[in-house]
């Protein structure tokens, strides 16, 4: 018996146009448009060389400091951080700036200068470099000058740094991993379309086929157990399918701990089926209507989950936490977060203690409900 409920309960499924656009197209063209519009949303931020010139007079020619200065900054061993061009004068410096061929160029006279025409992040890093240049020119001049001072002067020139650069995690921070996290999320609750459909194809009152299944003799919770598994079955598995065309396809790294991630789908899963079979069997609304509820509840759920804006659920998780806790989108969102980013497990497993225990209560009262309901004739 079992065998056949799950098998023609799968079958449906697979045969669903609902299901099929739903849960397999709306989210790979969803995924793929992300990848389109975000696929430098993480190197866009990164510093890069700063074009820069230095004039080749002869005061910058008998400047040896300087001139290893740049040198040194412009290599390629620790990283580039300028890329230098050697100007004639400052009459063709002028035209390269005004051209934006160059951010700005150093000019040797008295003592060196930056020459820029605007304001900007590269402008001020160049500033900021040859002002830490000009500043230990001068500390250096200083003490030599001083017959008093002996020694070796190495540990005073030496850029020694005190605090070291760690990684609370493994993963390189990426902003779009959050959208495809969120994108997941939503297709989790999406099973709510196979839990809605379940229940409505066993209710008397809502279809013919309902009223068929009442009258055999099989245990009703039976085969809404046996009917919810195999919808089940068949969102997990268009789950899988939509994160491995991520990692495989659209080459988006979710870390190494991927057995959790396909868990979390699975709980998400659980979570999804369970508030649209929860939404059929309270309501005597049509199918439709219910359809529409669905839809409109998952949106905005997963808006506030950061799908359609960055960051958002951080800005409601500061300022209304109650409604962050309750969002099954933010938990789910949030239980993939801290896979990538988090080494321990406890807020992991709080998101899925979460989720679970909303799957688990709205699955209850679902049964309630069912076993309430009487038809006085079929």
């Amino acid at each position: 018996m079992f065998f056949n409920i799950f098998s023609k309960r799968v079958l449906y499924s697979l045969r669903s146009k609902d299901t099929l656009i739903w849960t397999w197209i709306f989210p790979i063209m969803l995924a793929t448009l992300f990848f389109a519009t975000l696929s430098s949303v993480d190197t866009s931020g990164r510093l890069h060389e700063i074009p820069l010139g230095v004039v080749d007079n002869r005061e910058y020619r008998q400047n040896d400091s300087l001139r290893l200065m740049l040198e040194s900054v412009s290599g390629e061993n620790n990283g580039k951080l300028f890329n230098l061009t050697e100007i004639k004068d400052s009459d063709q410096a002028d035209t390269l700036l005004e051209k934006g061929e160059i951010d700005g160029y150093i000019l040797v006279q008295t003592v060196p200068s930056l020459i820029v025409a605007g304001d900007g992040l590269n402008q001020t890093i160049a500033k900021n470099v040859l002002e830490r240049y000009l500043q230990t020119e001068n500390a250096v001049g200083s003490i030599m000058s001083n017959t008093q001072l002996t020694g070796d002067l190495t540990a005073l020139l030496d850029n020694t740094d005190y605090t070291r650069e760690i990684s609370l995690s493994g993963n390189p921070p990426s902003d779009k991993v959050s959208y495809y996290y969120a994108l997941l999320a939503m297709i989790c609750l999406y099973g709510s379309f196979q839990g809605l459909t379940t229940v409505t194809l066993l209710q008397a009152n809502l279809s013919p086929l309902g009223a068929r299944t009442t009258m055999s003799p099989v245990r009703r919770y039976k085969m809404v157990l046996y009917d919810l598994l195999g919808g089940i079955a068949v969102h997990f598995f268009c789950l899988l399918f939509t994160v491995a065309y991520i990692i495989f396809a659209l080459k988006t790294d979710f870390g190494s701990k991927l057995w959790l991630v396909l868990l979390t789908c699975f709980a998400g899963s659980l979570l999804g089926v369970a508030f649209g079979a929860l939404v059929s069997v309270t309501s005597k609304l049509k199918e439709q209507v219910k359809v529409a509820i669905l839809i409109c509840v998952t949106m905005v759920c997963c808006f506030l989950s950061g799908l359609m804006v960055g960051g958002i659920n951080y800005t409601v998780m500061q300022n209304v936490p109650v409604i962050a806790w309750i969002n099954p989108a933010a938990r789910i969102t949030d239980a993939f977060y801290c896979l990538y980013y988090y080494d321990n497990y406890e807020r992991y497993l709080l998101n899925l203690g979460i989720i679970l225990v909303m799957a688990l209560v709205m699955f209850a009262a679902t049964s309630v409900f069912i076993r309430r309901q009487r038809y006085e004739s079929i």
